[in-house]
């Protein structure tokens, strides 16, 4: 390749490295890593989990179909119910009024209110069919229902609340 040519996608390459530092660190003040699930109340300190972490925990699975996958698919992972409390967050599932806020690495938001977590679910999937799962494909972290269980869970509220790309659980009082 042409020096010039290279250098002009090298000085283009760390302008977008530097342009996106910049606005991660004005919109959020905590940094979101792929790969690493942070888990906290708002204006704290988050804890954060990694696969190893996550996997240390009591996994729960199923299996289900969604409507974004073709066919049925074994999901293992951690309860949000396991998160919040190995978070130091378990008191918080006894408060009424209290709401989890998830955030996507594209800082795609939902919320669910705490009432409406279980012991066993939802789920944060950290494997499909046993296989961790690459951001490409909606991972490393997907919380989800076991669609196929009841109707209860395939309700357009509860597809909502199914985040892909997981980076973060925050819990608003």
């Amino acid at each position: 390749m042409n020096q010039a040519i290279k250098s002009a996608l090298t000085g283009l390459a760390m302008a977008t490295v530097a342009t996106y530092a910049s606005s991660t660190e004005l919109q959020d003040p905590f940094y979101v890593e792929p790969g690493v699930l942070q888990v906290g109340q708002a204006d704290e300190e988050f804890v954060s989990f990694d696969l190893e972490a996550l996997d240390a925990l009591p996994q729960v699975s199923f299996e289900t179909s969604t409507i974004w996958t073709d066919g049925s698919s074994l999901y293992s992972g951690v309860s949000v119910a396991t998160l919040l409390e190995e978070a130091g967050m378990g008191e918080m599932m006894e408060q009424s009024g209290a709401t989890l806020e998830l955030v996507a690495l594209n800082d795609y938001r939902v919320q669910i209110p705490i009432e409406d977590i279980g012991d066993e679910l939802p789920i944060v999937a950290t494997r499909i069919d046993g296989e961790t799962v690459s951001i490409r494909e909606k991972g490393p972290y997907w919380l989800i229902y076991p669609f196929d269980r009841a109707a209860e869970y395939r309700t357009e509220e509860t597809y909502k609340r199914s985040i892909w790309q997981l980076a973060q659980m925050i819990v608003l009082e």
